[in-house]
């Protein structure tokens, strides 16, 4: 039986906690024991602004936030480049303001020529990067407002998480894929609204091994208009991307990963947040560090979870969370609970 394809997570993703010193060419290294150089840096700042999404087929000095419908904006002095172990900041307030704590989840992907397309491709991205192994995809494409367009996604594998973004306009939502909910449904990535029934998302077509299917709507399919989407399959023993239905019991729901988790971004079907934990900022359980992905507000210490060697489990009834309602996730692996030899991992 094979557990896992990837034996040591930290190199796809990596969480790593710094301190801003507002000092130009400040070069931020990733703790783990093997260099990854990103191609995907998500960061927030701990105690205020929003989240800033950077990544290597746009450029390092354009960001999105998720906090905002914002189009992309461009400043040289935000997260200059992506580094062999890490990444370089300059002298900002937003990234790097002095003495503030802030948080960046990295992912690497690598891939960026020989993307494959069949007969049913419409649309083939202008850039790229993906990993087959890791099942993540960074996918820049125009849009051709036509019901049933189908992007090439390189992966291999099918998405079963896609957050997409119109990116040279404000106003246009983050609009999300989760197989949790299906392709009749939607969630706006920058609201706590519940999720959303359309057919002109998704065109009612589940995602396959080579494409991902689009509606005719604007944030997803604007005509001639460049639009970004971050693709998440599963891959056995690192990344999982599920739905569960809480208990509303302090003594709360167990969620099997098949891995210990570094990350986890949670988001109820009804009306809520997505919330995001991780192993950097609490390193122990009950973890209680979480962040709201969709506002510029201070990390909170009032959501708790444990992550255990093969899934989370939650601490608490919470609307967040844990309530009788029901919730879709996303999480990666520190750690899989069996690697290929067939050793187990510890426990946190």
């Amino acid at each position: 039986m094979a557990y896992t394809t990837i034996d040591d997570p930290e190199s796809y993703f990596q969480t790593v906690i710094y301190t801003g010193n507002f000092t130009d060419n400040t070069a931020i290294t990733l703790p783990g024991t093997n260099d990854m150089q990103p191609d995907f840096v998500w960061l927030k700042e701990r105690i205020d602004e929003g989240h800033r999404l950077h990544d290597s087929v746009r450029g390092a000095t354009k960001y999105l936030m998720t906090s905002s419908t914002n189009a992309e904006a461009t400043n040289a002095d935000t997260l200059k480049s992506f580094d062999s172990d890490g990444f370089t900041l300059g002298a900002n307030n937003e990234h790097n303001q002095s003495g503030t704590a802030y948080v960046a989840w990295c992912w690497k992907a690598g891939t960026t020529s020989g993307i494959t397309t069949n007969a049913g491709t419409t649309i083939t991205p202008s850039g790229y990067s993906f990993s087959q192994d890791a099942g993540f995809a960074l996918i820049k494409y125009s849009g051709n407002a036509t019901a049933g367009a189908k992007v090439a996604h390189g992966m291999g594998k099918v998405p079963k998480f896609i957050i997409t973004k119109r990116i040279d306009e404000s106003g246009e939502s983050w609009t999300t894929f989760h197989a949790g909910i299906g392709n009749t449904k939607f969630i706006n990535f920058n609201t706590n609204s519940a999720i959303g029934t359309a057919t002109n998302r998704w065109n009612d077509t589940d995602p396959d091994t080579v494409n991902f299917t689009l509606g005719d709507e604007g944030s997803v399919n604007a005509s001639s208009q460049p639009l970004m989407a971050w693709c998440f399959a599963d891959v056995q023993g690192y990344q999982k991307c599920g739905k569960y239905t809480g208990n509303n019991n302090a003594d709360g729901v167990f969620v099997y990963c098949g891995f210990r988790p570094a990350m986890v971004i949670i988001r109820a079907t009804d009306t809520s947040s997505s919330y995001m934990w991780d192993n950097k900022r609490s390193p122990f359980n009950e973890m209680n560090k979480s962040l709201a992905a969709n506002t510029t507000d201070p990390e909170e210490t009032s959501r708790e979870i444990d992550f255990l060697s093969n899934g989370f489990k939650c601490r608490e009834a919470r609307g967040s969370h844990n309530d009788a309602g029901d919730f879709v996730f996303y999480a990666v692996a520190e750690a899989p609970l069996v690697n290929s030899n067939g050793v187990p991992n510890n426990a946190r």
